[in-house]
């Protein structure tokens, strides 16, 4: 839904600014007419709707759950949160959808409407809950799922920091060792050695800088290479899941995700292929997606659940087990809650054991690095010393 900036007059007399959103100019005139506003000028709002961020989304169900718990109607809530935001573009969403709830609208219209600021999934789940009443309970899955999202981001934010902090100090090093000391040593080695530099000293000297020019000049239309190959859904699939660790990584993180949202789907009394749907949509991997389309549509032609993902590779063997056991006791919503538990931890996991090998890696390739300096250029000069004061 388009947004656009307006400015009116109110009851007093006083100016006020503000952003709605409206279908179009008719529709934002009579809104703000609606509440008794004298519109003086209304103007569209091009490229400025985006999804909330996660942070943003967090504290959003958060508040929302707590005040549902304390009575206080849904379009209420919403209205309320609003207010505590900078984000005025967000603000707008917020009251457009609080009023439409106000109107009469269901939750999932209301929220369909500001597609630009949620997605997909959460459409679907808001929609799943006004058809069995459990809103609540709903919000509640929601609000705990975003948490692990959070959960593990930082785990992986916290994993990558050791190794960018012995990248850079490597970095330091190499620039301090060659580019500061690196022509005074020079000096000495030429006074004390007739004018003669050894083989290895001018190769850190000469060759060594020019290695990293060279890299400093590529590594920016690299990086560029890199984000536009991310930012393309096609490419990325391609791309990513071509690097043996990281394409193991992305899989449990994707299928953590679709387990996730199929127990939210199905506690929220969805049946098992509007749950598989709503889960698939949210996976962002071709080749993944492809894979769980197909098992929806073998469950589609009459296969049993189990039997039709356990004729793919991409799920496994233990999962496998639990979800014949949900489907045998008719309780898949608890199968989904343990195994998309179990996925977790194992993610925490990796993420902890690839952190772990960066860091060493990094930590022995910058050692090599410096004993390499160290060797080049500090010890023709200690030999010197050593054989002169003999």
């Amino acid at each position: 839904m388009p947004l656009y900036k307006y400015q009116v007059l109110t009851k007093s007399g006083e100016k006020k600014h503000g952003i709605l959103l409206s279908d179009d100019y008719k529709q934002a005139y009579e809104v703000l007419h609606s509440k008794q506003y004298l519109p003086i000028k209304i103007k569209k709002i091009y490229c400025t709707s985006r999804k909330i961020s996660p942070e943003k989304l967090l504290m959003f169900f958060m508040h929302i759950e707590l005040q549902l718990k304390c009575g206080v109607r849904i379009n209420d809530a919403i209205e309320s949160f609003s207010g505590f935001q900078e984000d005025r573009i967000l603000n707008a969403s917020l009251v457009d959808i609080a009023d439409l709830l106000k109107r009469g609208e269901s939750i999932s219209d209301a929220f369909e409407k500001c597609h630009a600021i949620f997605d997909d999934v959460i459409i679907g789940l808001f929609r799943s809950a006004e058809n069995t009443g459990e809103i609540l309970d709903v919000i509640t899955n929601i609000l705990k799922f975003l948490k692990l999202q959070t959960e593990w981001r930082d785990n992986v934010k916290r994993a990558i920091a050791y190794p960018i902090f012995i990248t850079i100090v490597a970095i330091l090093v190499l620039i301090i060792s060659v580019g500061v000391l690196g022509p005074q040593v020079i000096s000495l080695i030429q006074i004390c050695n007739n004018g003669e530099i050894p083989i290895l000293t001018q190769f850190t000297i000469n060759i060594l800088p020019q290695i990293f020019e060279i890299a400093c000049a590529f590594f920016p239309a690299l990086l560029l290479i890199l984000v536009i190959v991310l930012l393309s859904r096609k490419n990325r699939s391609l791309f990513l899941l071509k690097i043996p660790v990281i394409k193991k990584l992305i899989t449990q993180i994707v299928l953590w995700n679709f387990y996730k949202i199929m127990h939210i789907a199905l506690s929220a009394k969805l049946d098992f292929i509007q749950a598989l749907t709503l889960a698939i949509d949210a996976v962002k991997f071709d080749s993944i997606k492809k894979e769980l389309e197909n098992i929806r549509n073998d469950i589609i032609d009459g296969y049993g659940i189990s039997e039709s993902f356990s004729e793919k590779e991409l799920i496994p063997a233990e999962v496998l087990m639990v979800i014949r056991i949900g489907e045998e006791g008719n309780d898949l919503k608890e199968s989904f809650y343990y195994i998309s538990d179990d996925q977790y931890k194992r993610i925490l996991l990796d993420i902890e054991v690839l952190g772990r090998r960066l860091s060493i890696g990094l930590t022995i390739f910058t050692g090599l690095i410096f004993i390499f300096i160290l060797c080049t250029l500090f010890y023709p000069i200690y030999s010197y010393i050593e054989i002169a004061s003999m």
